[in-house]
């Protein structure tokens, strides 16, 4: 197995075209990375309210009005998969 200083010496040893193509391969893990760790509470807090900034912004006083009036009309009580409410 390599250990990273192979690695860095094998690196050295690159042509500039093997270098830009292991940049894109670094570029790529790296965002790979990113994406796949999980997200802190205050991130995924910050990203919902982004998200509902963004909702709100494609609609006028009025439309929203009437969003939040249909959300607000008409509850909808659980049920369990037997079709009787949950308590």
């Amino acid at each position: 197995m390599l250990n990273l200083q192979d690695v860095k010496e094998a690196v050295d040893r690159f042509s500039p075209e093997e270098l830009r193509e292991l940049r894109e391969y670094l570029d790529r893990r790296t965002d790979e990375i990113q994406v796949s760790r999980p997200l802190t509470p205050e991130e995924r807090i910050r990203r919902l309210q982004e998200a509902a900034t963004a909702i709100r912004a494609g609609f006028n006083d009025e439309e929203w009005d009437e969003i939040e009036q249909a959300m607000n009309a008409e509850t909808i009580e659980p049920v369990d998969d037997d079709g009787f409410p949950v308590l």
